[in-house]
């Protein structure tokens, strides 16, 4: 379907973050903070110095006014300095020409202000992209639910063992109608995107995040694999349309793939490894992440190995392990758990989580940070802390921070 700018009501919105992507390095915080005070049209012109900064600090004045003095002067000036430092990715842009090239292809733009977009991915908060753009029937959003989708990850010089594990695993979660969330590269993800789209059930069979531009499928050699994707899922990426990946942009894109999915699941990953990075990102907004065991003397399975000594992970053997996690309800009888720390899982906390639990604020949102300076667990401990809370149902997050659960509210 050809794209009409004036028929778009949020067309204003759409061409000014489209544009941020070129401008802007995801994940940056003082973009952020600009969008959510300013405006995706306001923080455009400023990144593109369409508009002076000084003038829009006069302008905006009262919608400054929300932060402390030293915060909006602090902000002005690293805005200033990403103005300085991304000037030479200024060039001339126009959404509408952006928009006849993606027609060609069959791409489209979202934003978080369109109905379709993912709701897992406010969970990443400050992180979360500007915009996505994709390939595929966009209608197939709808059923990228956050219950419905399992991440499956791992290394790209696989062994057979780690290539049968996951045509098992991500064909049998396809096969009961989930969605499989991966990355498009050689090894784990490619074996990973195969099984979804053989087994599917389910209306979306696969999602493959890019991180490069989704008019340039990467890598090469999985060209045609990322055609049958965009046949019968979604393809999808932060990057512009044209742009080439880069290392760190792989990086970027793994928390994407974790957002998206309520399980990462990590089958062969060496000491370093790109599958580590996204389950961490897991561990940061409280999914749960799992992984297959190896063989004691594989290099392939050290990271695997690792995440589980730290306990961070859980063990899966089977497709089972993880829908069985994902369909668990409080059953009736099960409801007085959270009626008494005395008779909850409360008292069987552990000493770390009793901490975290206790800092947690019942009404408002806590920055991880925060808590951790409250509780006194710091880093890895932190993490796994939170995830195991929200976990057993006491925790929740959101783009805020965290605080107790509603569960755990209601009941008490």
């Amino acid at each position: 379907m050809t794209y009409r700018i004036d028929e778009d009501p949020l067309a204003e919105v759409r061409s000014a973050r489209a544009e941020i992507l070129h401008l802007a390095e995801p994940q940056d915080p003082c973009v952020q903070l600009s969008l959510s005070l300013l405006g995706a049209p306001t923080t455009a012109d400023l990144l593109s110095q369409r508009k002076p900064l000084d003038d829009v600090l006069t302008e905006r004045a009262e919608d400054l006014a929300e932060l402390a003095a030293h915060t909006w002067q602090e902000w002005a000036q690293q805005m200033q300095t990403r103005i300085k430092n991304w000037a030479g990715r200024k060039r001339p842009y126009t959404f509408e020409r952006e928009m006849e090239i993606a027609g060609r292809l069959g791409a489209w733009v979202m934003i978080p202000e369109d109905p379709d977009w993912p709701e897992q991915l406010h969970d990443l908060g400050a992180d979360e992209p500007f915009a996505l753009w994709g390939r595929g029937d966009r209608t197939l959003l709808q059923h990228l639910s956050l219950q419905g989708s399992v991440a499956v990850v791992g290394s790209r010089d696989t062994t057979s063992y780690g290539n049968s594990a996951t045509t098992h695993l991500a064909g049998d979660l396809a096969a009961q109608g989930y969605t499989i969330v991966s990355g498009g590269a050689f090894g784990i993800d490619a074996v990973a995107h195969r099984s979804a789209l053989v087994t599917a059930a389910g209306p979306l069979s696969t999602v493959a995040l890019m991180a490069g531009g989704v008019d340039r499928p990467y890598p090469k050699h999985n060209e045609q694999l990322l055609s049958e994707v965009i046949q019968r899922g979604l393809l999808l990426s932060e990057v512009p349309l044209s742009y080439q990946p880069t290392r760190w942009r792989f990086l970027q894109r793994n928390r994407l793939i974790a957002a998206l999915a309520s399980v990462t699941v990590v089958v062969e990953a060496r000491w370093r490894s790109g599958a580590l990075n996204t389950a961490h990102h897991a561990l940061e907004i409280g999914r749960e992440v799992r992984v297959v065991p190896g063989q004691i003397f594989s290099p392939n399975s050290e990271g695997c190995h690792r995440l589980l000594r730290d306990g961070l992970a859980q063990i899966t053997t089977s497709a089972s392990d993880i829908t069985e996690s994902l369909n668990q309800h409080l059953q009736p009888e099960q409801e007085h758990l959270f009626e008494s720390p005395e008779t909850s899982e409360i008292g069987q906390l552990s000493e770390a989580e009793q901490r975290i639990w206790d800092a947690l604020p019942l009404r408002n949102f806590a920055a991880t940070e925060h808590l951790g300076v409250m509780a006194g667990v710091e880093g890895r401990n932190l993490l796994l802390g939170l995830s195991q809370l929200a976990q057993k149902g006491l925790a929740e997050q959101t783009a805020q921070g965290w605080r107790k659960s509603k569960a755990y509210k209601k009941a008490t």
